[in-house]
């Protein structure tokens, strides 16, 4: 089973990021054991050496309950996109296949088209992989971080410039698809014992994230606070000051 614990090196400095796993957390920044650490929790915490921390908001779907029990939290659109989604031969969705190159490209893509940086493939890498295929070709990924018994959503990402005649066609198949993986994750979720699908962040109050608010809010779950604190070793420190010292 993977472990939410990735760590990363540049030149002298080793970055670790810590997902949903508070002991842990806690151990490598009373250590000091890396250069920067950045932990993501459910839990208000306080730690022996400073540490800045950001609070915003998730959501949570709930698994150990029956599966029924689950989708009927889904709202009606949800409910019905995932239904017509199953009666669609064309669409087939795997788990961990393996199919990197392809994930990749299309991860590429998908930020590139908004403007958003990129991460090396490793980063995906330490994720589970949900995948959905559209006559064979790659439509829409799901990463997703294992932290049992929590898992955690790390990207959502569609292809959405096909060839199609009708690109509403092909917004409508992607649309399907990736809320089809979402349930196929929750589904998974819930045959190996897992508590809750942390949905990775919600804005409730920026405009420009209604889109994916308003998608991710549609699988139910429960709004709860998120935390994200951060260690900064001395160089780390000293590097963002003179950076501030250069911008001024």
């Amino acid at each position: 089973m993977k472990q939410p614990y990735i760590e990363r090196k540049f030149f002298f400095c080793t970055y670790a990021r810590i997902i949903l796993q508070d002991e842990l957390l806690k151990c490598l920044i009373r250590e000091k054991a890396h250069s920067y650490i950045v932990g993501v929790s459910h839990t208000a915490m306080s730690f022996e050496r400073p540490v800045s921390v950001r609070k915003k908001k998730t959501l949570n779907i709930h698994l150990a309950k029956p599966m029924d029990d689950v989708f009927r939290g889904f709202n009606d659109t949800a409910r019905n996109e995932i239904r017509r989604a199953e009666r669609m031969s064309e669409l087939r969705f795997t788990v961990n296949d393996n199919n990197w190159s392809d994930v990749y490209a299309l991860y590429k893509t998908h930020r590139k088209a908004r403007g958003l940086p990129l991460h090396p493939l490793s980063f995906l890498q330490n994720c589970l992989l949900f995948n959905a295929y559209w006559n064979e070709k790659l439509v829409s990924t799901v990463t997703c971080y294992d932290a049992y018994p929590f898992l955690r959503i790390q990207n959502i990402f569609s292809r959405i410039e096909h060839e199609r005649a009708d690109p509403r066609e092909s917004r409508r198949v992607a649309g399907f698809a990736a809320r089809r993986l979402v349930y196929e994750i929750c589904k998974y979720g819930n045959a190996k014992g897992y508590q809750l699908l942390d949905m990775a962040s919600v804005n409730l109050t920026d405009p420009a994230k209604k889109g994916i608010t308003a998608f991710k809010s549609s699988f139910g779950g429960e709004v709860a606070d998120e935390f994200t604190y951060t260690y900064k070793g001395f160089i780390p420190r000293m590097v963002g000051g003179m950076r501030r010292f250069l911008s001024l």
